[in-house]
């Protein structure tokens, strides 16, 4: 067994193929899969597997801009015409459900929505914290891994797994009685989690990457723009094989063994997010280029955390579905649906836009807001909404 810190064997240039990972169970994955989370829905899901994608990530987090049965469906109307197709399919229980029970009846809710095409399992974050959970857990997340290695020995799901580990919870994982399959951590080429990750392939685990594109310095470290997409070093790389920086990011990352979940909406985006590895190969010193970026982060333009809290006041039992407006190119990110007399807590930085949409009357704009720190550090928006036109 490796020490914490060693660095993992890299693998050969990928010489036009896919790449694959091999489980430590013996399952194949393909290293590439589309995240249908940030707005992806049953088309652009239909699009991806007619593109090729075997590889599909979703999780039961509705609250967090997931819509699995949207995906199920997706991939029901595709395997009515492809019955011999292979695609893995993998969800994520939310830590709201953590516990041995909960665990278990939300993991059969998935099966029933799939139809029994489930192949993973992860428990999408290790515990709840404020405004992250809309009630408190029956368990821990011990108690859900007891619940997966059940589900997994009665052959209902074939692999198993958990996001956000750090050491700590890497020793614990250790001492259960299988271990997982797949981690699913943050890691991008600014941020790349390198003593966990390396540790982790040392044993035989599968590391997954998400926001492997830079999204979390947006979304959650008050970052103005992407700062993965703008580096002046990436974007050479990229300027030199005639690609963008998110096909450079992929084909380093998946040259490393990590799997990649680029979410998309764009059918030519997909594309070449799948096919980052057929077109063409990093050097060596090229890869040697990216690892040394790891840390190297531009200075933040002094933006300034706050915390926003977003009200539905409906008394009719509507939900109201809330989005943040992307910096990159103004598009709608969905960060969850707000329950009628319920809210949604979450840190977020000065400058940000969210925007709120009615479901019920064909996503009607009900209102607007941007963050000023004028406001201070503490926000409250009540969605404006008048009960009595319905």
């Amino acid at each position: 067994m490796s020490a914490i810190g060693s660095k993992a064997k890299e693998n050969p240039p990928h010489d036009g193929e896919m790449p694959t990972a091999a489980l430590h169970n013996g399952i194949s994955i393909s290293l590439i899969g589309l995240g249908c989370a940030s707005g992806v829905r049953r088309q652009h899901v239909k699009a991806a597997l007619e593109s090729g994608y075997t590889f599909l990530d979703t999780a039961q987090a509705y609250q967090w801009g997931y819509q699995e049965h949207e995906v199920a469906e997706a991939l029901k109307q595709y395997l009515e015409t492809n019955e011999n197709a292979e695609v893995f399919v993998q969800t994520k229980v939310h830590p709201e459900n953590l516990g041995y029970d909960a665990t278990t009846k939300m993991v059969h809710e998935s099966i029933d929505r799939f139809e029994g095409h489930l192949d993973s399992v992860l428990i999408h974050k290790p515990k709840c914290w404020p405004g992250a959970c809309s009630r408190e857990p029956e368990g821990t997340w011990a108690d859900s891994w007891r619940a997966l290695e059940d589900l997994h020995d009665q052959g209902l799901i074939r692999a198993i797994g958990i996001c956000d580990v750090d050491k700590w919870l890497l020793k614990e994982l250790l001492r259960q009685r299988i271990k997982p399959h797949i981690i699913q951590n943050w890691m991008d080429p600014l941020h790349q989690d390198l003593e966990v990750r390396d540790f982790i392939l040392s044993l035989g685990i599968q590391y997954q990457a998400y926001s492997s594109l830079g999204t979390q310095w947006v979304h959650f470290r008050g970052y103005e723009n992407n700062p993965v997409l703008t580096n002046p070093i990436l974007q050479s790389i990229a300027a030199k094989y005639g690609v963008d920086v998110a096909q450079v990011v992929i084909n380093w990352a998946t040259r490393k063994g990590i799997s990649v979940l680029p979410a998309s909406k764009n059918p030519s985006r997909q594309q070449s997010n799948l096919h980052s590895t057929t077109t063409f190969d990093l050097l060596d010193d090229e890869m040697a280029m990216i690892d040394a970026l790891d840390g190297d982060l531009p200075e933040k333009h002094h933006a300034t955390k706050v915390q926003v809290h977003f009200e539905n006041p409906r008394n009719d039992g509507g939900s109201i579905d809330a989005f943040w407006l992307s910096d990159a190119d103004n598009s709608e990110v969905p960060i969850g649906s707000i329950a009628a007399g319920s809210a949604i807590s979450m840190t977020s930085y000065h400058g940000h836009t969210f925007v709120f949409r009615d479901p019920s009357n064909e996503n009607a704009l009900l209102s607007e807001y941007k963050v000023d720190t004028k406001s201070g550090s503490e926000h409250r928006h009540v969605i404006p909404f008048d009960d009595e036109e319905l």
